[in-house]
Order: C-alpha cells, then sequence, then structure tokens
C-alpha cells in the first residue's frame, strides 16, 4: 500500500471527471476528498478503520466515518454529500461497501429535512427601496449595488442568475428580464422570463444612464448588466455580489442573505393573491412542491380568509 491511498485515488477519480463537471463543483469536491482524507488518517490513527486504502474499505469502516462525521454535529445536507463522494471513490475502485454498509444499518444515512427558511422582512424590503430614492446618482457604485438588490428582491433571481445578466437581457419597453443561466442549464434548466415590478423601474432607469455614463467615462464597454469594477468589467462572481451586499447590511445596519430576497418574492407576491402555480414558473420551478416546500407557503390567515363561508 502507497503512504497516500486516500488521495491517490481521489486524484484518479477527479482527474477523469475533469471537464465534466462544472468547475466550482469539481473545486468542491477537491475540497471535500481532502478533508475527508485527514479524517480517515485521524480514524486509522485511533485503531477505528482497518485501512487508509478506498479499495479495501469494509461496510464497517464506513459505518465509523458515518458515525464520527455525525460526532462533528455536521448538517445532514453536508453528511450526506459525504456519503455521495465516498460512494462515488470506492465504487470507483470496484468497492461496494457504501452501499452494503448503508443497507446493513437502515438509518444511518440522514434524511434531508424540507426546511422553509424565512424571507427577507417586508420592512427591510422597504427600507433598502427607500434608501435607493436617496442615493445620490453619481454614487454609482452604490447605485448599482441597490439596484442590483431590489432586482434580486423584485424579480426572485437566484445569485448567478442575475450577475451574468447581460444589460441586452432586460427588456425596458416590456420592462422584463429574460434569465439565461438558470440552475442546472446543461441539464434541466429552462431560461425564463420575469416581469420587472413598476415600483422599482425609476431606480433601473436611473441605473442604466448613469451604468452607460460611467463606460463612457472610463473608455470602456461590458455586456453585463451589473459589471464587476475589476478584471476588464466583466460579469461579477458569486462572491463579489456577497460582498456588495455587505454595502447595503452596513447602511441600513441589517443582515440578510441573497437567497432571503429570492424568497421574499415567492412570499410577496402569494401574499397579494398570485396563484403558487404562477409564483413557481416565476422562479424556475419544476413544480410547486419545491416552491412551498423551500421558499413560500400562503399564510394560515390568508388560507382561513379563502375559506371561510365555503363549507356547504
Amino acid at each position: 500500500m502507497s503512504r497516500y491511498p486516500f488521495k491517490e485515488k481521489a486524484d484518479e477519480l477527479m482527474s477523469r471527471r475533469m471537464g465534466t463537471i462544472k468547475e466550482n463543483t469539481f473545486a468542491g469536491l477537491v475540497r471535500r476528498y481532502t478533508r475527508m482524507e485527514r479524517d480517515f488518517i485521524q480514524l486509522y490513527s485511533d485503531k477505528n478503520v482497518s485501512t487508509l486504502a478506498p479499495s479495501k474499505f469494509t461496510s464497517e469502516d464506513i459505518r465509523e466515518f458515518i458515525l464520527y462525521r455525525k460526532g462533528k454535529n455536521v448538517s445532514a445536507s453536508d453528511l450526506g454529500h459525504d456519503i455521495s463522494a465516498l460512494k462515488d471513490l470506492c465504487e470507483f475502485c470496484d468497492n461496494t461497501c457504501v452501499s452494503k454498509c448503508l443497507a446493513q444499518n437502515p438509518g444511518l444515512k440522514p434524511r434531508k429535512k424540507s426546511e422553509r427558511l424565512d424571507p427577507l422582512p417586508y420592512q427591510n424590503y422597504l427600507k433598502i427601496l427607500e434608501k435607493s430614492e436617496k442615493i445620490p446618482r453619481e454614487d454609482f457604485r452604490r447605485l448599482r449595488t441597490y439596484t442590483m438588490i431590489l432586482m434580486y428582491i423584485c424579480t426572485g433571481a437566484r445569485n448567478k442568475e442575475l450577475r451574468l445578466a447581460k444589460a441586452s437581457d432586460l427588456d425596458t419597453v416590456k420592462w422584463e428580464i429574460y434569465y439565461e443561466h438558470v440552475k442546472g442549464e446543461d441539464s434541466y434548466g429552462h431560461p425564463r422570463t420575469v416581469p420587472v415590478p413598476d415600483v422599482i423601474r425609476p431606480l433601473v432607469k436611473d441605473y442604466l444612464l448613469a451604468r452607460e455614463f460611467w463606460l463612457l467615462k472610463n473608455k470602456t464597454c461590458s455586456d453585463a448588466l451589473f459589471f464587476a469594477f475589476k478584471d476588464g468589467h466583466g460579469f461579477m462572481s458569486g462572491n463579489s455580489v456577497r460582498k456588495a451586499k455587505k454595502l447595503v447590511e452596513q447602511d441600513l445596519g441589517i443582515k440578510f442573505e441573497i437567497r432571503d430576497c429570492r424568497r421574499a418574492f415567492g412570499q410577496y407576491y402569494l401574499n397579494n393573491g398570485v396563484a403558487v402555480d404562477s409564483v413557481s414558473v416565476l422562479m424556475g420551478h419544476s413544480s410547486t412542491k419545491t416552491t412551498e416546500g423551500y421558499y413560500c407557503r400562503l399564510r394560515e390567515e390568508d388560507a382561513i380568509k379563502a375559506v371561510k363561508n365555503r363549507w356547504q
């Protein structure tokens, strides 16, 4: 057995997967295997597993690893990803120990619990909207950030959908935005068009004018609706969006995530009487089960109001 059998097999597997999965997914898997190797080294040092070679892992070794990770209080989702990655690695070595372990130990694999988190509070949305109206139009960085955040809220975009949108994807005649780079775009995802509410249209118009002026002043051009200030003014990275969001948080003394904006989009429309089927389509979900399970659901008081005097 070589000195680093886990790493060698993980590297071999990832070399085969290069170019077959997205770059960020690939990088995430490399990090996961690196951390898993450290875990197995610790378990082997403590004599809790019999080997460090994935081709020789037993179902009992896998059980010890899963219990070790559970003892670290990792989330069900994270543990589930660990198990899937380990299964792929072992089966790459013609070893079915992971499947065998799960079959022999019912309930060992965590069940992913459907959890619907809270949307961005309506009062925080109003704070952001009110602040956006007071931003000096020559403060381009702040204007860009507030316009972007309000577009996330008012169109329900995922992080990458809006940051990868082109200026030409925004139709200011119909007031609609076309999201091309959706979740699962290479397989199950489909591009979609979402209306831009009239409440933010004046801000968006001001931003587009300021955007054009800024590009002319700096003698450059960009296809990105919300471009980066570095690296040739191309599309922003996911991390750049999160950093920009911090500007709003610091201005207003609030904390939120981009996903909170997406949940708010669905919940606000539902609260205003839009059918869940329509909300689901606008959010790019394949069914209302995802919409109601993870993002938004009709409020109890609205459900009560809807059925009052309807029992015949």
